[in-house]
């Protein structure tokens, strides 16, 4: 499968897996998934980024949003060699990006409603977050040990 077709393919589940559980759970006010660990609530929308860096900055998280998913797509042109393990790392880094950014366009804010029970100070998030947050290692990983790696994942 053509590298392009696998990015589009696993960007489009990344973004309907998020819009899908962001309409269907935000709207729970709270559920107890696993007791003590996660649960699910209404935390009202996050106009910031995480921790509430920029909080009320929407305009400027759209813009600098936009920048980077551009900056994205020109780094992707730029890698020659894209195994399967490179283009799910991609793939979930714009899925996430897009799905927060159709928040803020759309809404004016993100809807955040997964906490982490054990860790109350950790940041309410959503499933865009965490597939940015899991692309991104993913991409440290290949960058740092696969990229150059005859014997990496194929094409």
């Amino acid at each position: 499968m053509k590298s392009w077709l696998k990015i589009f393919v696993c960007v489009v589940f990344v973004l309907v897996l998020d819009l899908l559980t962001k309409h269907f759970l935000f709207k729970i006010d709270y559920f107890n998934l696993i007791p003590y660990v996660i649960s699910i609530a209404n935390n009202g929308g996050n106009t910031g980024a995480a921790w509430g860096v920029f909080s009320g900055h929407t305009a400027t998280l759209i813009i600098v949003s936009a920048l980077l998913i551009i900056a994205l797509l020109i780094f992707n042109f730029f890698i020659k060699r894209k195994t399967t393990f490179y283009c799910i790392s991609f793939a979930f880094i714009l899925g996430g990006a897009l799905g927060n950014l159709i928040d803020r366009l759309t809404l004016g804010y993100v809807r955040d409603f997964i906490f982490l029970d054990f860790f109350p100070t950790f940041p309410v998030f959503n499933l865009a977050d965490s597939f940015l947050t899991i692309g991104a290692i993913m991409m440290v990983i290949y960058l740092l040990f696969l990229s150059g790696d005859k014997n990496a994942v194929k094409k």
